[in-house]
């Protein structure tokens, strides 16, 4: 069952970006995102480094500061 979960579950899309202005930090690594640094925009609005939410996008499917609410 885990196996076919793995491979059903809807992938969560973004769209790939360049920063036009800085913008704080990523919350993935931390670093400072700034002007040109290519990005990541999820459908929450939430921006990320591209890199960085490939990288967490492999292991998880959320979004790293919304995750979903489960029903109890």
């Amino acid at each position: 069952m885990h196996l076919v979960m793995c491979f059903t579950r809807p992938v969560l899309s973004y769209n790939d970006d360049v920063l036009t202005a800085d913008k704080g930090e990523c919350s993935i690594c931390l670093d400072d995102m700034s002007e040109g640094d290519n990005i990541a925009r999820l459908p929450c609005l939430c921006i990320y480094h591209k890199n960085c939410i490939d990288e967490w996008f492999k292991r998880k499917n959320t979004c790293p500061e919304h995750p979903p609410v489960e029903d109890d």
